[in-house]
């Protein structure tokens, strides 16, 4: 959806983001059920995830669940030491996980985002990408929950707003139907930026947490500010 993106460049964006988009389950009676998408990030000693605040109106953060790939296994946050600050004007919520160990296989299993390097550097010219889980891509296999993640490139509308048609073009150059977003909330939105003169090398930088869609119209995104916000917020004393 807008700029094509060269298909070196794609590549390497996907195989970056999804070290870092963390895919969010709850557990339901035993069963794992795919939720929202996060971001994990560190504050000096401390580890959080960052998503979207109304997940918590459909899941106790003690019922969720998190993959870790690398070491083949679940980690559930029931008896974790896990604080939870919500935003209290914007859709934006940080887990701080208080349990060392868990943070530890967490960083050790996705690549962390360093909150010294979060800005919220926008551009309405801008390239803007994200990557997450839609709800409606998981398979249930053998008791094992497979969701195909999404990695869209889009553009913005305005500061809030960037695009989501039905139809997009696929990286190589198939027009396929886009998938419902429920499961994404959460994901970072980063933006694109050309630092070499060559197909592949950019840097991303992350600008907004995805919350909302509209079909055919748009995605909705509340601004990094409102983490950095939070983070400033939550500190100890």
């Amino acid at each position: 959806m807008g700029k094509r993106v060269p298909p070196g460049r794609a590549d390497a964006i996907r195989d970056a983001l999804l070290r870092r988009a963390v895919p969010l389950s709850r557990l339901d009676q035993g069963r794992l059920q795919p939720l929202a998408t996060a971001g994990l990030v560190r504050d000096g000693d401390r580890v959080g995830l960052v998503t979207a605040a109304h997940i918590f109106e459909r899941a106790h953060w003690g019922d969720l669940a998190i993959p870790l790939p690398r070491d083949g296994r679940i980690a559930a946050l029931h008896s974790a030491r896990v604080r939870l600050v919500m935003h209290p004007a914007h859709d934006v919520a940080i887990l701080w996980i208080g349990e060392r160990s868990l943070a530890q296989r967490l960083c050790a299993n996705w690549e962390a985002s360093s909150t010294v390097g979060l800005t919220a550097a926008g551009s309405t010219t801008a390239t803007y990408v994200l990557a997450g889980y839609p709800a409606c891509n998981a398979r249930r296999v053998d008791g094992c929950v497979y969701t195909k993640p999404l990695v869209l490139f889009t553009e913005s509308i305005d500061a809030e707003r960037y695009l989501y048609a039905r139809t997009a073009e696929r990286i190589d150059g198939v027009t396929i139907w886009t998938p419902e977003l429920d499961g994404v909330s959460g994901a970072m939105l980063w933006r694109i930026s050309d630092e070499q003169d060559d197909d592949v090398a950019c840097v991303l930088w992350p600008v907004a947490i995805q919350v909302a869609f509209t079909h055919n119209v748009h995605l909705r995104a509340e601004p990094l500010t409102c983490v950095l916000e939070l983070l400033k917020t939550s500190r100890p004393q």
